[in-house]
């Protein structure tokens, strides 16, 4: 008797508990790589929450804050400031600055014999990102700040689906982020990238550059994580379904060296590459389910309701690298935006090169460091534009590297 009424008392001081451990409130506590947060309040079928292996080792990194919250008493503070890094991040080559303040859902729970998510899941948070932040300043850089992320020993297994390119420890070649979410220099943006080519496909701004700072918003997503065409996205923001994706969620479903088939697994927070300042942005809210119902938090009739067209990749420009999601294929789309940055900066290399023997990637290099110094509404959104420019750098790059 004595046993069933401590153990009830366990439960329940556990159910109940709403303040994280003493030693996570103090300012100057530094989370360690693959700490376990110890998040007091229930995440439903996502678990326990960790630090990111290579988390910036600062003291401002993470921390729990009740200061800037949405319901919960405490909100997740994070703070990434541009020469943070930790660990490996901090040799990488791909930008100038590349860091983190990032926690996941590393072990979640799942079924047997799964590792990460596989089937349907609803899944909910809210974030907040503090006036105070810098964001990115041109087409090139980003900071994600949730992406559902296949692991490496996945991606060893299938990126020969999609490229021939040599896979390394970052996996630079072929991510497969599953579906993400992306602050770029103009807004913020949802996509997918290596389900079904390397590069990031289905994007869509989902929140303009003058709603980014200083608001709650709140994400509900109905995801049916498959390798095959029964898969779908659905995206609610602040109430309002946005997004809608009908197709494969995953690449192919493969198994680990222990037998365990792999899902994608979420991570969040603030994860930046480029010259993009300083950010502060609070979490809060996050849990998994099976059902909008268990949730408890929306109006599920209603949101079930909404509809919107199905997002639908270009059939007149097929896995070329930079899928691009159709009904939205339009200038102000970041994905159209970085296929004409690309193919621009490629026909100037290859004008240049044409006359010169220095290094062909010096030379794209140079091209890309002038292309980013532009304006894209003044310099770039037309084609008539883009023409008068490629004319002017390819005539300054054959006196440069003359």
């Amino acid at each position: 008797m004595y046993r069933i009424i401590f153990f009830l008392f366990l439960i329940s001081s556990i159910v109940y508990a709403k303040d994280p451990p003493k030693q996570f409130l103090d300012d100057e506590y530094i989370f360690k790589f693959e700490e376990n947060i110890k998040y007091p309040y229930d995440t439903g079928f996502w678990g326990p929450i960790e630090t990111h292996t290579r988390i910036h080792q600062n003291p401002w990194a993470l921390r729990y804050d009740n200061k800037i919250t949405k319901t919960n008493e405490y909100s997740l503070r994070f703070e990434k400031r541009l020469e943070d890094c930790g660990a490996e991040d901090c040799n990488r080559k791909e930008k100038t600055f590349i860091g983190r303040s990032e926690l996941g859902f590393f072990d979640p729970v799942t079924d047997e014999k799964v590792r990460g998510h596989l089937g349907e899941y609803w899944y909910t948070w809210s974030f907040y990102i503090d006036p105070v932040s810098d964001g990115p300043k041109n087409m090139r850089d980003f900071v994600h700040i949730g992406q559902f992320k296949m692991d490496l020993e996945h991606e060893k297994l299938t990126r020969s689906l999609l490229t021939t390119q040599t896979i390394d420890e970052f996996n630079v070649a072929c991510p497969e982020m599953s579906f993400f979410f992306s602050w770029r220099y103009d807004g913020i943006y949802v996509g997918r990238s290596g389900v079904s080519v390397c590069d990031g496909s289905d994007y869509k701004r989902i929140i303009t550059l003058n709603n980014v700072k200083d608001k709650w918003h709140t994400v509900l997503l109905n995801i049916n994580w498959t390798d095959q065409e029964d898969g779908k996205i659905k995206l609610w923001l602040n109430d309002q379904l946005i997004y809608r994706f009908e197709g494969k969620t995953i690449s192919k479903i493969v198994k680990n060296k222990n037998e365990y088939q792999m899902g994608p697994k979420f991570r969040f927070g603030l994860y930046s590459q480029g010259e993009n300042g300083d950010q502060v942005m609070h979490y809060e809210g996050m849990k998994a389910e099976k059902s909008c119902n268990k949730l408890q938090l929306f109006d599920c009739n209603y949101i079930q309701k909404q509809e919107i067209d199905v997002v639908k990749t270009n059939p007149a420009d097929p896995d070329d690298g930079n899928q691009i999601v159709g009904q939205y294929e339009t200038n102000d789309d970041q994905g159209k935006r970085d296929r004409i940055i690309n193919t621009l900066i490629n026909k100037i290399t290859k004008d240049i090169s044409k006359k010169s023997n220095s290094n062909k990637d010096d030379i794209k290099t140079w091209v890309a460091t002038e292309i980013n110094k532009l304006d894209w509404d003044k310099d770039l959104d037309k084609s008539k534009d883009r023409k008068k420019i490629r004319d002017q750098i390819t005539k300054k790059g054959k006196k440069t590297f003359k």
